[in-house]
């Protein structure tokens, strides 16, 4: 397991227009931001170290510097599975800005390869209920595939929702999407969902309470938010639970 910081410096040292006779503040503005950053990241790595050693696991930590994107896809080659942060990611406490807005980074982690990826929520949930949410599609079968082959919460309950013009058809993949799920140990039920999917998945998450969404995206539909990258990209923005996203 290895957990990846980047500081970006650029970023940071960044501070826009100073008045004359202000660079001396501008300066110790910078100072400041770095700081606060380095000790941030120290913290979270500590935090991490000590969660790992408890636990009795194998890990390793990367203090990283530049473009947050870049050095991120750069460590996803090597490694089986992201996880982030749903409502925070590369924030260390020291910009509010909007140039980091959490389901932005998401989209742009997934158009550029990072995928499977887990995005979690602030609040602890435990998993035990996972909604797969299934389209038929090339991209939501080979999620749906990903996830229960790793098979990282065996015991957990699995609902299959589907959302089809024709509720029939909808059934059909379903009961498809179920078989698959048994073949690899999992006794999921299934739901046909109507309505709009990107509204009627997180109703669907929150009456069954369930702990994870898993979910198909496609780079494509998702940045031309057409048929289920509308839905995605509606999820990744209003979940307030984890998501395991895939391609």
């Amino acid at each position: 397991m290895t957990a990846v910081t980047v500081a970006d410096v650029r970023r940071l040292r960044r501070v826009g227009p100073v008045a004359i006779g202000g660079g001396g503040a501008a300066r110790d503005l910078r100072e400041h931001r770095l700081h606060v950053t380095r000790e941030r990241v120290e913290e979270v790595i500590g935090e991490f170290e000590r969660a790992c050693t408890a636990a009795g696991l194998e890990h390793c930590a990367r203090r990283e510097e530049g473009d947050p994107f870049q050095q991120v896809l750069s460590c996803a080659r090597y490694h089986d599975l992201m996880i982030c942060g749903l409502q925070g990611i590369f924030e260390y406490g020291t910009l509010g800005d909007a140039e980091y807005r959490p389901s932005d980074v998401l989209t742009r982690l997934i158009s550029g390869g990072v995928r499977p990826l887990i995005a979690d929520s602030d609040e602890y949930r435990p998993i035990r209920r996972v909604l797969m949410a299934y389209s038929g599609s090339v991209a939501s079968a080979k999620t749906m595939k990903r996830f229960v082959q790793l098979r990282l919460w065996p015991d957990a309950a699995t609902r299959i929702v589907t959302y089809h013009a024709s509720r029939q058809e909808g059934e059909r993949l379903g009961a498809e999407a179920a078989e698959y799920c048994r073949v690899h140990g999992l006794e999921p039920d299934v739901r046909c969902g109507s309505g709009k999917p990107s509204k009627g998945l997180l109703h669907e998450a929150a009456d069954w309470q369930a702990d994870m969404i898993v979910l198909g995206v496609s780079a494509r539909s998702l940045l031309s938010r057409r048929v289920f990258g509308e839905t995605a990209l509606h999820v990744i923005r209003k979940a307030d639970r984890a998501l395991f996203l895939g391609q």
